[in-house]
């Protein structure tokens, strides 16, 4: 008898604990709703634009994203695939235009940038592509036209420019190059000639 008291409990304990949210907007439509343990966000939560459309669908446990998280433009498209855990943004994202090209993708490592990361132009061609290191630009990086030309490249180290880097017009011909130091221009730069010969420039 007392065993079947205390189950009973329980289960009313745990009843109270777990309830399903829901809000609406002034005009009735659906805003969100999901579940929630002991008042905070738990499962799977969905969000809803006034006009009914998904905005975002997300995962939490107890309060914190926790799993994929997807987000979505006012008319339905795609904007985002994230991944969490325990509120931290990990392992791959992929961000859209609204015409669903991919804006850029790469790795999160808690909730900073984190190796290669690419970056595209709205016509789906390269826009840059770095790499990472704790948040902070840390490797070779090369930016492109919206044509697909090479427009500059180099390193970076600790977030700072640092190495050769070679810059490039519209045209795709070399321009300028030179050494950077902590983010600072160094020894000897050169310009370049439509012919491609080279000369000292003062910086």
């Amino acid at each position: 008898m007392i065993v079947k008291l205390i189950a009973s409990l329980f289960i009313f304990c745990s009843s109270l604990a777990q309830e399903k949210k829901r809000d609406v907007y002034s005009n009735g439509v659906l805003r969100s709703e999901g579940m929630t343990v002991d008042g905070a966000k738990d499962g799977t939560w969905e969000y809803f634009y006034p006009s009914g459309k998904r905005m975002a669908t997300e995962n939490f446990t107890r309060g914190q994203l926790d799993g994929a998280v997807t987000y979505f433009f006012s008319d339905g498209t795609l904007q985002a695939k994230e991944n969490w855990e325990s509120g931290s943004l990990e392992d791959s994202s992929t961000y859209f235009y609204p015409n669903g090209r991919i804006e850029k993708l790469g790795i999160y490592r808690k909730g900073q940038y984190d190796g290669e990361w690419k970056h595209f132009h709205e016509n789906g061609k390269p826009e840059r592509i770095l790499h990472y290191k704790g948040g902070l630009p840390d490797g070779e990086v090369k930016m492109f036209s919206e044509q697909g030309l090479l427009l500059q490249s180099g390193f970076y180290k600790n977030g700072n420019e640092n190495g050769h880097w070679n810059f490039y017009n519209e045209e795709g011909r070399l321009t300028y190059s030179g050494e950077y130091k902590d983010g600072q221009r160094t020894g000897e730069w050169f310009e370049y000639d439509k012919k491609g010969r080279k000369k000292p420039w003062k910086y």
